[in-house]
């Protein structure tokens, strides 16, 4: 079953097929408190990491974040990358085609993670 959260005008949409190994973030997140929002996520990551599939992608498609969704995503992404085995863990960052600042945003999460399989894959539109 998967786990969802919808999105609206001010929050991603969050759907994880935790069976597949499989994560998505999608749309635009400035929540009232990230902390909050992103609070659901980082516990059935938790559970996940106990007992995680042979592979996990992470898929990251969003228009914009603000710098508290900054952060939680960087410990979402923290939270996988130190409880997975290098290898089987996939980050893939789509921005669209002349958004040079989620490009900017994919190069330095990059950076961050720079032992990890990340890509930033370049697309017309969402």
């Amino acid at each position: 079953m998967p786990f969802l959260i919808e999105g609206d005008k001010r929050s991603p949409k969050i759907e994880a097929h935790f069976e597949r190994g499989f994560i998505e973030i999608s749309g635009i997140s400035l929540p009232e408190n990230p902390y909050n929002f992103y609070l659901p996520l980082q516990k059935e990551i938790e559970n996940y990491v106990a007992k995680p599939q042979t592979k996990t992608l992470l898929s990251i498609k969003l228009e914009y974040f603000n710098t508290g969704s900054a952060l939680a995503l960087r410990n979402t992404i923290q939270k996988l990358h130190d409880n997975l085995p290098k290898e089987s863990f996939t980050i893939k960052w789509y921005y669209e085609k002349d958004d040079t600042d989620m490009f900017d945003s994919g190069e330095e999460f990059s950076a961050l993670f720079e032992d990890s399989n990340f890509e930033i894959i370049e697309v017309d539109e969402f």
